[in-house]
């Protein structure tokens, strides 16, 4: 009876790894679809030249910048969550004395 337990658990745990990565993915193929367009949109405005378009362009850069910090956040979170143990402590001291 344990081991079906453990082995119920374990089978749980995989799965929501897998769901993880999977909705990591999707995230990430989100993220570049958006540079990509941001990028052919800036790209466009800027051959067209007049001040109009190079305001819009700059808008678009501080999106594209902002996107890109975003998604370098939930990066950083998933990379953090998915190499980090199954204790709810790593040990890691929030407070230093630096």
């Amino acid at each position: 009876m344990m081991s079906l337990i453990k082995t119920l658990a374990q089978s749980l745990k995989l799965y929501l790894a897998l769901r993880n990565k999977l909705a990591f993915f999707e995230i990430t193929e989100k993220h570049n679809k958006k540079k990509n367009e941001l990028i052919e949109e800036i790209e466009k405005l800027r051959a067209i030249g007049d001040n109009d378009s190079n305001d819009r362009a700059d808008f678009l850069r501080g999106q594209l910048r902002a996107e890109n910090d975003q998604f370098k956040h939930i990066s950083a979170v998933f990379l953090e969550a998915s190499s980090g143990s199954s204790d709810s402590d790593s040990g890691g001291d929030l407070h230093s004395s630096n």
